[in-house]
């Protein structure tokens, strides 16, 4: 698709070159043919057309009345006065073309997708014009960069490099790109400053801005100053790649000098700045001349320059310095130059530095860093020693933009490039700066105390300037340790010896920043290792920074705990003895040690191993000891930190030691195993809740607390099975002092520090800090919640396995006990805690899309919708089991204060609907986790019955508390919606990679939460009806005129846009994520379609956007592609992936698409609306109608059939040795998503892994080839159930699929809008297709036969119908051999073994229909035999006996109307024979089987019998099966020889035994009931017909079957007399029905006349 604008253009190529530059772009011809499209504009660069007075008068010209045409670029609009006022302001604030700014503002209005408001358009206009200057100069910025990236000698790099050049070349009569670029700074600079201005004007006139215009200024700023930002990186990519020369550097200083603004745009020099610095001053790019000219700038004298902000000054001369003095390092360089003259030279430009240094160009790079790379965690000691060392330096404003990430890295490159260039180049002057700082730090503590003193920290600062440069950049912090002779590891070796108490902090910041990666981290834990030596077991105090020293420093203050005996009651106290012999910058070296030392731990495992097990020098319990001391609070939070960090990757042995070093230490005030116990006053010891809530009143103490609690209570990672059956401290954990476990721990995180975190009790504290503690907290829960295995609990019940011997732990019963899952779940249910964690999670999203993804606050929201998903979750299993269980205990201890009026967490979530509010508000937050869990927890509260439920008021109203969510969410639902809507907008580009696009994973989710609350909803209002566009009063819904929904902009027509266009495959491969949120809108489309709270607003709707034809146009033939995420369907891994569910899920989505035409046609029916109905169908027969009047081929219905022949590899099975007697049916469980019983495959492995420890305990597995046998079957059996679901599954969605679809064709074969001929073409086309596969399905799936065998019997009928009129000659010809295809292959079925009943009645009833059409044909006027009887005789008769065995069994003991089915069946196959003359045949057969005699007995003989149900449906029946089994004998009597075999069987004698015809003679006039005595009276002429029939059949000649019938008439004779009296007076009373009596008087007087009964 062609942009439609210069705006979309550059979008579209923006994104591409960011693809390009991740290397995820495989469409390079649209990047090139984009790229040469945009070249003017590039080349362009910010340029454009000045107000004009012309302009101006064509935009508002001066005549009166205006015109209220514009034109614009050869096309008119019409424009009103507010319209032009809005022209003439945007214009003249960027002092823009007039027409130049008309048609930004018609653009502005083309792109709102409302209403056009003139108030906000300017606002519009200005923020697309900044945007559009923003995509391009970022675009240029991506093109600059790839031209440095990429090798010029490869084609791409050649090509990239080929188009910059047209770009930066220089026009005729324009400028150079250099000064565009500048030029360009100054612009942005002026725009910068009139924002400014304009809010520096509304403070001073106390004008209040809010609304269109505050945003519209900081949405200006912000892209303003990404454009500066973007420009200073195009500038320093044209510096580094040769494309500017010395004049042009020295025009840059000149508005660098020029520069005034504020600090946060300062900062982009600085990348210019260093790059120009290390290119212009370069030897071989730059004279000797020409570089000394450009130093002679910096240097005092009369060429020096002037700038306005002197530290911006002070750090241009640092970066110049840096790379000019590479010239002379080399003395062979410069040859020319006297050596005085060279140490003139050098000595002026030490001088230089030394007299820039007081202007402070470290600090004012260090701000730099700290802005440009902020601590999104709260670090206690970093942020220390960044305030130590910036002193009262200005600092960035806060208000002011955040860096972009790119630019961030750009500028940590060029620091990492000046670092290097510094240490290379200025040896001198960095030792110069060492010794003139120790000079000043002796004398400092040599004078007295009073005297005001200032000590210079440059070194410092040069220090964490550098590790800000290589922090996070593994890469590039090799350049420390790749080479132990570079400049950069000799800086670090010597920057490390007799370091001062600041220096130490500072060079340990340095030493952490380039330990980024397990690598390096190993490599820095060896350069600690060099000066540390061991003698006697202690350590020996070195003069560098080395483990021997970080640890001998430790030691020393612990050792002053030891000594001092101080109270381990005063933690916080400040007055601790110690504090004597501590310098004032000792506590920042402390940090410094114990922070370096953690993360040095956390990333090299060589590190943690040595430590722990390497040394005899126990760190854990100095630590503990210092954590004891009267230290400041940050020391005790870094000693918790280490501790933590010796607790990666742990193994449970350190784990189990730590927890016991920590429960001795809170038991006895002391750490355990301590060489001396610290002295506690006489008596009982505090609890130790009493001495944790020491640790509670900080802030940073608590954080590190509840961290290094949450590093003791996470799982092992080293733990090679996945049951999680043990508990995370030693089972015996302080049962010396108190019930063994860790609720002393679980009260404190909760009850004393979670609950702090309120907001009513944090005022006045950081809120950062406040967030840190606070996601510790929830992280503590969430561990506790998510590590309790509840499926243990389960498999205790139901399965037959010795849990409490297969576990770790001693038993089931101490786990669940002492597990903290319990303790926290009664903890979620206080009310303290349930505000606290509704206080993290009440954030406004707006502002957590503003932070860092990994930032406390986000995390900390993230953390609290984790929390309240897993207490949704576990909460039956609590409350069933846990709860029940624990409380049966014998205990003694504290039970939280839990609200009594909740009973489950879904009251709890009613308590809180504001944070319900605020977690759907999440659902469309900018970062990934927050909203994915956020829909999760939606999607459960969607599900919860509580939450939809009923309820009553104390007023005696009724109200549905499900109500009462979703009003609370009405008024966000409409925003939230609008954010959620892109992620169902697929493109090109999206799906380019092959890979899952993150929009995706977010449209699954939405769609799951959607599914989930119409499931629930039972025809009320829910959350969906409200997140798709409705809106929600009572108990009904309905559109707003005004909304999303009239407008088509809702969410709901974006789920029906993508169900019915989204694509199901890239390539030739189907993509199950694509068919899974395809199928899964599809299922919404539906269900909104279907419910009749819904439909009458949906189906209109959806008929408006052509809903069915673009899905018919989007559905896609199985075979077109034949891979499934690249597995063929034939493979039997397909069943083990993700490919079973794409598979699956492309049959419920054609299911979907069936049933949604169905109901379509339906109410088009219904509402007989015959042109609708015709379209419809035309379109499911593969004719789309267009509105343009033209006609579009798509596949038909029939095409769609292909489904059927889906087949995978049969599911696999597993033979195991081990584990063949194992018993998995207790871990099946209902699907409800596929309505099949499926195995809970985690169940099952967790099965099999205590069965595995139960045989091991047993002795069963003995040797090491055994168990591993054992884990080989372990993963088979779940390769194998997995296949199984998987199988069941796609045969369970062919089903409903083949249901749906055979639905569809029955309901298009029996329209009644359709023409015959249309309707009979349906029938034989059907026919045609389903017949094969009907004959298919008898040996594969029963379930479609039946559904087969009712569509072929709705068909029938239609197609016997097409030469009914004896004129469709081509269509009667098909429709016979239509007709004999589906008779062989009902014959086949109901001659199978296999077969059904069920399936036998549709087929028996099907046959008749056949039987019913076929067998005759009409020539003048008379019916003979046609061709087809003698097909159809063939087909009977190939079936040899069986089928009259099988008929004859189904008659007499088939169930319900499948007996009558039967008899009609064979009612037709009799007549059959009949009329082929083949009656002896069918005859014999019947005699054989002793048929007659049974049904004269099962009809007649007890028929008094088979009235006497209950069941209006099983008499029913039986008058049924009466009549036809009365028809059938009436059929056989047409024969003499059928007429002996009647009498022989009997009839007469069961006539007698039935008392028919013995009933009271008055019986009329009793019988209240006038249906029973009509069918009374049916019966009776039944049985005379068949009477009559016989005597007939024999003729006057037969005396025997005369006289039979005169005594049958002599027995009955009362009840004839009966007859005939009630029948003579009907014209006289209103007595039994006319019509029915009249019938059996009819026979009687025909049988008197055949007998010659009354004949004397």
């Amino acid at each position: 698709m062609e942009p439609d604008s210069a705006m979309e253009r550059l979008q579209d190529l923006q994104r591409d070159l960011i693809a390009f530059t991740e290397q995820r772009l495989p469409a390079l011809d649209r990047l090139s043919a984009e790229l040469d499209a945009t070249v003017e504009d590039l080349r362009k660069l910010l340029g454009r057309k000045r107000k004009s007075e012309e302009s101006r008068k064509q935009v508002n010209p001066s005549t009166a009345p205006k015109p209220d045409i514009l034109k614009l670029q050869d096309e008119e609009y019409r424009v009103t006065e507010e319209f032009r006022q809005a022209a003439l302001q945007v214009s003249d604030e960027l002092d823009l073309d007039e027409l130049e700014a008309a048609k930004l503002c018609i653009d502005v209005e083309g792109e709102a997708g409302n209403l056009p408001d003139t108030n906000n358009l300017p606002y519009r206009a200005l923020l697309r014009f900044q945007r559009q200057r923003f995509v391009l100069l970022d675009c240029l910025r991506l093109l600059l960069l790839q031209t440095l990236d990429l090798d010029a000698g490869d084609e791409i790099g050649a090509a990239f490099q080929e188009l910059v050049r047209r770009v930066v070349q220089r026009q005729d009569g324009q400028s150079s790109f250099w000064q565009r670029c500048l030029e360009g700074l100054t612009e942005v600079e002026g725009y910068l400053k009139k924002i400014s201005d304009h809010q520096q004007t509304a403070i001073m006139t106390g004008v209040h801005m809010q609304g269109d215009i505050v945003d519209a200024l900081l949405g200006q700023r912000l892209l303003l100053v990404r454009q500066h930002e973007c420009l200073a990186s195009v500038m320093s990519y044209l510096m580094r790649g040769g494309h500017v020369d010395h004049s042009e550097f020295r025009s840059l200083l000149s508005r660098a000098a020029a520069f005034d603004g504020s600090i946060d745009v300062a900062i982009h020099y600085l990348a210019i700045l260093n790059c120009g610095a290390a290119q212009i001053s370069a030897e071989g790019t730059t004279s000797l001349n020409d570089a000394k000219a450009i130093y002679n700038l910096f240097r005092p004298g009369p060429n020096q320059q002037q700038w306005k902000m002197p530290t911006l000054k002070a750090v241009a001369t640092v970066m110049w310095l840096a790379e000019y003095s590479a010239r002379f390092i080399d003395p062979t360089s410069t040859q020319t130059l006297r050596v005085a003259d060279r140490q003139k030279d050098e000595e002026e430009r030490s001088k230089l530095f030394q007299e820039t240094l007081p202007q402070r160009p470290f600090h004012f790079l260090l701000a730099a860093c700290q802005f440009l790379k902020p601590e999104i965690w709260y670090d206690p000691a970093k942020v220390g020693l960044i305030r130590f060392l910036l002193e009262d330096t200005p600092s960035v404003p806060e208000e002011s933009v955040p860096p972009s990430p790119e630019f961030a890295d750009l500028m940590m490159s060029e620091l990492q490039a000046f670092s290097d260039a510094f240490i290379t180049n200025m040896p001198d002057d960095l030792r110069r700066m060492q010794t003139h700082e120790d000079d000043r730090r002796r004398t400092f503590f040599s004078r007295p105390a009073e005297t005001e003193q200032h000590q210079d920290f440059s070194l410092e600062r040069f220090l964490v300037i550098v590790s800000y440069a290589y922090q996070d950049n593994a890469d590039a912090a090799q350049d420390f340790w790749s080479d132990r002779e570079s400049n950069l590891y000799g800086f670090l070796t010597w920057t490390s010896k007799r370091l001062p108490t600041p220096r130490v902090a500072a060079f340990c910041e340095l030493l952490r920043a380039i330990a980024s990666d397990e690598k390096s981290g190993n490599q820095a834990h060896l350069f600690l290792l060099e000066d540390t030596t061991m003698s006697s077991g202690r350590l020996r105090k070195t003069y560098s920074v080395s483990w021997s020293q970080i640890f001998a420093e430790l030691e020393l203050y612990a050792s002053s705990v030891r000594n001092k005996a101080v109270n381990p009651n005063q933690v916080a106290s400040e007055d601790s003895a110690e504090a004597n012999f501590i310098e004032p910058e000792t506590y920042i070296m402390l940090e410094a040690y114990l922070r370096l030392a953690s993360h040095i731990c956390r990333i090299s495992p060589d590190a943690r191993n040595w430590i722990l097990r390497g040394q005899s020098f126990h760190l854990g319990e100095t630590l503990f000891q210092l954590a004891s001391t009267g230290n400041e609070a940050r020391v005790h939070a870094s000693c918790f930190d280490l501790l933590s960090a010796l607790l990666t990757d742990k193994v449970t042995e350190v784990n189990d030691g730590m927890w016991v070093l920590l429960d001795n230490w809170i038991a006895g005030g002391a750490p355990g195993g301590g060489s001396t116990t610290v002295p506690r006053p006489a008596g009982r010891p505090p609890p130790e809740r009493q001495y944790l809530m020491n640790f509670a009143t900080n802030f940073e103490t608590a954080t590190g607390l509840v961290n290094l609690l949450n590093a003791l209570i996470t799982p092992s990672p080293n733990l090679s099975e996945l049951t999680q059956d043990t508990l995370p401290f030693p089972e015996n954990l302080g049962a010396a002092n108190r019930h063994a476990g860790i609720d002393a721990y679980v009260d404190f995180v909760l009850d004393t520090v979670f609950k702090s975190t309120q907001p009513a009790m944090t005022i006045g504290n950081d809120r950062v800090q406040v967030d840190v503690l606070r996601c510790a907290c929830l992280n503590f829960i969430c561990l506790s919640l998510s590590t309790f295995n509840e499926d243990l609990v389960a498999l205790a019940n139901i399965a037959n396995v010795a849990v409490d011997t297969a576990i770790k732990t001693t038993s089931l019963a101490a786990y669940t006990r002492l597990h903290p899952f319990a303790r926290v779940m009664e903890w979620m249910f206080n009310n303290n805690v349930i505000h606290a964690l509704a206080s993290a999670a009440q954030q406004n999203v707006d502002d957590l899309n503003s932070f860092d993804p990994h930032s406390p606050r986000v995390q900390a929201a993230l953390r609290s919708v984790q929390a309240m998903n897993l207490a949704m979750k576990l909460q039956a299993t609590y409350l069933d089991i846990v709860r029940p269980f624990v409380g049966s205990q014998a205990s003694t201890r504290s039970k939280p204060l839990v609200n009594s009026a909740f009973s489950s967490y879904d009251d709890v979530v009613l308590s809180q609907l504001n944070v319900v509010a605020d977690v759907v508000s999440f659902a469309a937050s900018n970062n990934v986790d927050l909203g994915l869990e956020s829909l999760s927890l939606l999607e459960k509260l969607c599900a919860s019955r509580k939450l939809s439920d009923p309820s009553r008021y104390a007023n005696g109203g009724r109200l549905r508390l499900g109500n009462r969510l979703v009003s609370k969410l009405a008024d966000r639902s409409e925003i939230v919606a609008a954010e959620m809507k892109p992620h169902f907008q697929v493109f090109e580009w999206d799906l380019e990679t092959g890979e899952q696009p993150l929009k995706l994973i977010k449209a699954r989710a939405v769609v799951d939460v959607l599914n989930s609350s119409l499931d629930t909803a039972g025809g009320r209002p829910s959350v969906a009806h409200c997140l798709l566009g409705f809106t929600c009063s009572g108990p009904t819904v309905s559109i707003d005129p005004n909304g999303s929904f009239s407008q088509g902009q809702s969410l709901f027509h974006s789920v029906a846009a993508y169900a019915a266009q989204a694509p199901y495959a890239i390539g030739d491969s189907n993509v199950s994520w694509l068919l899974s949120v395809k199928r899964g809108c599809a299922d919404i489309i539906l269900k909104l379609a279907l419910s009749p709270l819904t439909a009458a607003i949906v189906l209109p709707e959806l008929r408006t956007m052509e809903y069915l034809s673009a899905s018919s146009q989007n559905q896609l033939l199985v075979f077109s592609n034949p891979l499934w995420d690249q597995v063929a369907l034939q493979d039997p891994t397909l069943l083990l992936d993700s490919s079973a569910k794409g598979v699956e899920d492309f049959l419920r989505t054609r299911r979907d698409f069936f049933e949604y035409g169905s109901l379509d046609l339906r109410t088009a029916n219904e509402a007989q609306a015959y042109s609708v109905q015709e379209k419809i169908v035309s379109a499911l027969l593969g004719t789309i109608k267009l509105p343009t009047g033209e006609q579009a081929s798509t596949v038909s219905v029939f095409d769609l059939f292909d489904f059927f022949d889906l087949d995978t590899a049969a599911a696999s099975t597993a033979t195991t040795k081990f584990f063949k007697d194992t018993d998995f049916s207790m871990c099946v469980k209902d699907d409800a998503e596929t309505t099949t019983r499926a195995f809970d495959l985690p169940m099952v492995e967790q099965l099999l892994i205590l069965r595995k420890r139960e045989m091991l305990h047993a002795g069963l597995i003995k040797e090491a080839h055994d168990e591993q046998q054992v884990d080989d079957e372990v993963r088979a059996i779940l390769a194998s159930l997995t296949s199984q679901n998987n199988f069941r599954s796609i045969q369970a969605a062919r089903l409903t699929a083949l249901e749906a679809w055979t639905d569809l064709l029955s309901l298009m074969s029996t329209s009644n809008g359709l023409s015959g001929a249309k309707l009979s073409t349906i029938a034989l086309q059907g026919l045609q297709v389903i017949l094969p596969r009907f004959e298919r399905a008898l040996s594969e799936s029963l379930d479609a036969a039946a559904l087969l065998a009712r569509l072929t019997l709705t068909l029938v009928p239609v197609a016997a119908a097409s030469d009914i009129d004896g004129k469709a000659t081509r269509n009667a010809s098909l429709a016979h051999e239509r007709l004999l295809a589906a008779f062989r292959v009902c014959l086949k079925v109901v001659t199978d073994s296999g077969s059904g009943l069920a399936l036998r009645d549709i087929c028996y009833r099907t046959c008749c229909a056949i039987l019913a059409a076929l067998p005759l044909t009409i020539i003048n006027g008379q019916a003979s035999p046609s061709p087809n009887a003698k097909q159809l005789l063939q087909l009977i008769q190939t079936t040899g006996e069986r089928l009259i065995t099988v008929v004859t069994e189904d008659a007499f003991s088939g169930r319900g109307v499948t007996r009558v089915s039967a008899l009609l069946f064979l009612d037709g196959v009799v007549a059959l024979f009949q009329l082929s003359k083949a009656t002896t045949a069918i005859l014999r057969a019947l005699s054989k089987l002793n048929f007659l005699p049974v049904l004269l007995d099962q009809s007649l003989g007890s028929v008094t019998t088979s009235f006497q149900s209950d069941s209006a449906d099983q008499l029913t029946t039986a008058v049924a099966y009466f009549h036809t089994s009365l028809a059938l004998l009436l059929r056989i009597t047409a024969t003499a020889d059928g007429t002996q075999l009647v009498l022989n069987s009997g009839l007469f004698p069961c006539i007698a035994d039935s008392k028919l015809f013995s009933t009271d003679p008055d019986i009329g006039l009793d019988i209240d009931n006038p249906a029973a005595l009509r069918e009374f009276y049916r019966m009776l002429a039944a049985v005379l017909r068949v009477v009559t029939a016989v005597v007939m059949a024999r003729g006057p000649a037969n005396a025997h079957v005369l006289q039979q019938g005169k005594a049958f008439l002599q027995q009955n004779r009362f009840s004839m007399q009966a007859v005939f009296k009630r029948t003579s007076a009907v014209q006289k009373t209103a007595g039994p029905p006319e019509e029915e009596a009249l019938q059996v008087a009819e026979e009687f007087g025909t049988l008197l006349l055949v007998t010659g009964f009354l004949e004397v």
